[in-house]
């Protein structure tokens, strides 16, 4: 456990990290499961893991800010 500010941000950030990877996740399965069936759900389910990777390069990029 961190003790100064700092570290309690980079704490942050890592679970913030480790919380997108998750949901990239989810979207990689749920793009899986809806394959062909409904391809309007599926772009919209695409999209929303672009958005998560380009969101996690900048909590990143951050990260090595600190």
């Amino acid at each position: 456990m961190a003790g100064n500010t700092r570290g309690k941000l980079k704490e942050h950030f890592e679970g913030i990290h480790r919380n997108f990877g998750w949901v990239q996740d989810h979207c990689e399965k749920s793009l899986a499961l809806i394959g062909d069936m409904k391809p309007n759900l599926s772009e919209a389910v695409g999209l929303l893991a672009k958005s998560i990777k380009e969101l996690d390069k900048h909590v990143q990029t951050l990260y090595s800010k600190l």
